[in-house]
């Protein structure tokens, strides 16, 4: 019996899982307010009942989205809190792993610069949830920035970096096939290695 149950559970999951992904594409093209219960469903192939089933409300399934999207910046986290042997070459792994991440799952970045972008002017619980995430980000790169030097625009740079790659993920999309992303990324890097603060 109790094996019929995990499979059960294993199945409801997995089931989610599809929900979370198919929301998370939809919100990245169409914005969280264009993209209805039934757009998700079709997308997966499913009935708007049986994505009911699972979420009670749309407002569930953009929690569910932006609990994702908080995931996904522990590989970031976990990088930063590393020993490195300075900055550049943190900065650079972070790079690296933003472009991984875009060639893994690109719908990731995009959604949450499309969630931040749509719900920033609806200073609400949506936005303040999306900023918890891009705050524990900026927490973590400010704190690994301290490390080399305590420095009040360490939280600025982290804030700027975020934000930068962001879009670079969007020109990738737009330059799909005039420039890959890696390119993008090698540029945003340059151009911040020629800018210092104060000059």
């Amino acid at each position: 019996m109790n094996h019929i149950l995990n499979k059960k559970e294993a199945r409801r999951i997995a089931t989610r899982g599809k929900i979370i992904d198919a929301a998370t594409h939809l919100f990245a093209t169409l914005g969280f307010h264009k993209t209805t219960i039934q757009d998700i469903a079709q997308h997966i192939g499913m009935t708007t009942g049986a994505v009911f089933h699972h979420f009670g409300s749309k407002k569930d399934i953009l929690d569910a989205v932006v609990e994702n999207l908080d995931h996904n910046f522990e590989e970031y986290i976990e990088f930063l809190a590393r020993d490195h042997r300075d900055r550049r070459t943190m900065i650079t792994g972070m790079a690296d792993i933003f472009v991984k991440r875009f060639h893994t799952d690109p719908d990731i970045i995009i959604s949450m610069t499309s969630l931040a972008a749509e719900f920033s002017s609806i200073r609400g619980p949506v936005i303040l949830k999306v900023q918890a995430v891009y705050d524990r980000f900026v927490d973590a790169f400010e704190a690994a920035l301290n490390k080399f030097s305590q420095e009040k625009i360490n939280r600025a740079i982290a804030i700027g970096f975020i934000a930068g790659l962001q879009g670079v993920a969007v020109q990738a999309l737009l330059r799909e096939g005039e420039m890959s992303i890696e390119e993008l990324v090698q540029g945003f890097l340059s151009m911040n290695a020629l800018a210092k603060p104060g000059e």
